[in-house]
């Protein structure tokens, strides 16, 4: 039996959602006051300051994706 998809859209590979959820993590450390490491690989992959990623990370939708896919492309050649 054939299961129908409708209309949802999955750009993302296995690895891309590996890293996307690694970074969720990185983020959720970075929120606290011990998450200077995880601030530090986040400003590094999105190249911009916490106060911005920690924005854009906040926004709910596609508005920053291409972004964050810039981002976690770079997570991944970087640290995976």
């Amino acid at each position: 039996m054939k299961k129908e998809i409708g209309d949802v859209w999955k750009f993302e590979t296995g690895i891309e959602e590996y890293a996307i959820d690694l970074m969720g993590n990185l983020y959720q450390q970075g929120l606290t006051r011990q998450g200077i490491k995880a601030r530090s690989i986040l400003k590094d992959c999105f190249e911009d300051d916490w106060k911005t990623i920690k924005e854009r990370l906040e926004i709910e939708g596609s508005c920053w994706y291409v972004w964050q896919m810039d981002g976690v492309r770079k997570f991944i050649e970087n640290y995976l």
